[in-house]
């Protein structure tokens, strides 16, 4: 297949993600930079999972679609797309299975918290998407 794939819409959510993290560690009480950060997490972690199925297509995985989300995530691992294998990314997944539940505040102050370590995961993601598109293409 070996397409082309746009990662500017990705790479302008994860700077959107770092810039409300950034501003939430000014100050930790502000409720509303701590829902931006939540939503961004929630926009990064859908765009990251249609990101890494795309791209395993693209580099011959055809077998990507009917495969559950752990397995995808161990393949990503496995070729060293991503820092982290399931273990991590089924906690990424809790996290944006609980913003979908309504809101609890404590609940929120624990997603925030685990961001960062999310939004590392995904700059080493995309520094690898850069690198193998800026030389194949």
């Amino acid at each position: 297949m070996n397409e082309q794939l746009d990662l500017t819409n990705f790479k302008k959510a994860i700077k959107s993600l770092k810039k409300a993290l950034d501003e939430y560690a000014k100050d930790t009480s502000n409720e509303f930079v701590r829902d931006s950060c939540i939503q961004r997490f929630e926009y990064c972690y859908d765009s990251s999972k249609k990101m890494l199925s795309r791209h395993l297509k693209n580099i011959g995985e055809d077998d990507i679609d009917g495969m559950p989300l752990a397995d995808i995530i161990r393949l990503g691992a496995k070729k060293e797309l991503l820092l982290h294998s399931w273990d991590k990314w089924v906690i990424y997944k809790d996290s944006r299975n609980a913003t979908s539940h309504g809101y609890n505040e404590s609940v929120a102050i624990e997603i925030v918290q685990q961001t960062p370590i999310f939004l590392a995961e995904l700059e080493g993601f995309y520094e690898k998407l850069e690198a193998y598109y800026e030389t194949e293409f």
